[in-house]
């Protein structure tokens, strides 16, 4: 326990020193929402390969996982960040899903974080047992809100694992995210309605590269054969 007090203050320069002023709800650390994914490589030093694309239509869903490099457990100096997934619409920057360092965070109450986060972000709205929702759908599983900073274009929301003393701040701006969900739920229709003929045209290609690679291999051993 005598470590916890000095690990609460390098968890509170790191969320907030690097950070612009407080109270802007657009970004975490140097990352500000609808940035492209180009500017997101760039200040994460991940790489542009790393980049999956979810959906191609009716619009460019894209995701980059970032993963902080390995570091001793003993240095309390170490970035309490385990991991970043950054969501993109159209090459825009709609969501941020930070995942804390179990590690970094061990002994750290709900309080601790908060505070440190209101450095940033200000006075959050408490989760209470009267006005506790749901965490959202890319929260741990059976996550708990803890508290939420909200204003008209965007929304960070802090969840605990019900299960471990994990953390977790989804950061999200509202308009892109709107248009991204419902591009989803469409591109999933279309999945769905073109898996028919996808399956199809696979079995004949599946078919024919069996075919050319039966002929091919005729052609040899035929060459070769002899009585």
């Amino acid at each position: 326990m005598k470590n916890v007090r000095p690990l609460v203050i390098a968890v509170s320069l790191i969320l907030s020193g690097q950070m612009v002023s407080a109270q802007d709800m657009s970004r975490y650390r140097v990352y500000a929402l609808e940035s492209s994914l180009d500017t997101v490589v760039a200040a994460s030093g991940a790489r542009s390969a790393d980049a999956k694309t979810l959906h191609l239509r009716p619009a460019n869903i894209q995701e980059l996982q970032w993963h902080a490099p390995y570091v001793s457990s003993g240095d309390t100096r170490a970035d309490p960040v385990r991991e970043i997934a950054f969501t993109f619409y159209n090459d825009a920057l709609y969501q941020v899903v930070v995942n804390y360092d179990r590690d970094r965070t061990e002994g750290l109450t709900n309080k601790d974080i908060l505070d440190a986060l209101s450095a940033t972000y200000g006075v959050p709205a408490l989760a209470s047992a009267r006005t506790r929702t749901s965490a959202p759908a890319e929260a741990f599983p059976d996550g708990i809100v803890l508290a939420r900073w909200e204003t008209a274009e965007s929304l960070v929301t802090l969840i605990r694992g019900s299960d471990t003393p994990e953390f977790q701040l989804i950061l999200v701006s509202k308009p892109l995210s709107t248009r991204a969900r419902s591009a989803i739920r469409e591109a999933i229709r279309l999945d769905a309605i073109e898996a028919p003929r996808r399956e199809s045209e696979q079995r004949k290609k599946e078919a024919g590269d069996a075919s050319a690679a039966r002929d091919k291999t005729r052609v040899t051993n035929k060459a070769a054969f002899r009585p």
